[in-house]
């Protein structure tokens, strides 16, 4: 049952760190020779529905905690939760403290914990970019990973911990910050999670919970981060001439840097099919 108010755990006050919805996403069209076969479609618009009906499910998933309060865990309890996550699909996980700085402004947050949790964007999609069918598998991911979040964050609320999900296609907190400190990868010269793993390819969403949390894992990705500064390929590919040479701090000592020029991303992802070429060209995404 769900009650009416909810007390938050935090609430964003960076001013440098707003929401603002993609609009321009949903008036994306695909171009003359893109056209798709009736089950392509239909398969598209299923990811596409699925990802805004997702989005609004996750929002409401703060009103469903009952009188949860326990905080207590053990190791066996998150082996179990690890265990079912990657049955349900989930590639990587990692946990942090829910970093108050980088939760979107005025937005509110259930949970003093974070629960980082990414999937795979097949490279075989991928490595066709600029293309429908990268648009098609970033949905597809956007859906799966949604779904996956929300069934994991319903785990924990049975369980007794007050907990919230964060849906890839829209969180009330900065998911590349929160994954950094996960110990999952390095930010790119792009602003997206390199990750050992996969490179650039993958969508995060997040769970926040006031269930206590394994420790954070310490990885050295130091050799990454010089492959990663000394490459640029990233900058020199783009599309649509988008990413900085130096990344810009938005608001003086916010802490918050923006890696591109928003208006020029999107810009080329409604001209290319949801382009992500830089997906493509990373070289530490390649299989």
């Amino acid at each position: 049952m769900e009650s009416e108010k909810v007390e938050p755990t935090f609430v964003g006050e960076n001013d440098g760190l707003v929401f603002v919805v993609p609009k321009e996403l949903f008036t994306m069209k695909l171009s003359p020779e893109q056209k798709l076969d009736r089950e392509t479609a239909k398969e598209y618009s299923k990811y596409l529905t699925g990802t805004f009906k997702g989005f609004q499910k996750a929002n409401k998933t703060k009103y469903q905690n009952g009188d949860n309060n326990k905080t207590e865990t053990t190791p066996e309890f998150w082996s179990e939760f690890e265990s079912l996550a990657k049955e349900k699909g989930i590639a990587l996980i990692g946990y942090t403290p829910v970093l108050k700085n980088y939760i979107f402004k005025n937005l509110p947050i259930v949970g003093k914990n974070a629960i980082i949790i990414g999937m795979e964007m097949d490279w075989e999609k991928i490595k066709t970019a600029p293309n429908v069918q990268v648009s098609i598998e970033a949905f597809r991911v956007y859906y799966e990973l949604g779904e996956k979040t929300i069934e994991l964050t319903r785990f924990l609320q049975g369980k007794g911990y007050r907990t919230e999900a964060h849906h890839p296609f829209g969180g009330k907190l900065l998911f590349t910050a929160h994954a950094v400190a996960a110990g999952l990868g390095i930010k790119g010269r792009n602003g997206l999670i390199i990750s050992p793993e996969f490179g650039l390819r993958q969508r995060w969403s997040a769970i926040t919970t006031d269930a206590n949390i394994p420790e954070t894992k310490k990885v050295d990705f130091s050799d990454m981060e010089d492959f990663c500064e000394n490459c640029g390929v990233c900058i020199e590919n783009c599309l649509g001439g988008a990413i900085y040479e130096e990344p810009i701090e938005k608001v003086n000592g916010s802490g918050i840097f923006t890696h591109i020029d928003r208006s020029k991303c999107m810009e080329s992802l409604l001209n290319n099919n949801y382009c992500s070429n830089c997906l493509k060209v990373c070289p530490q995404g390649h299989k």
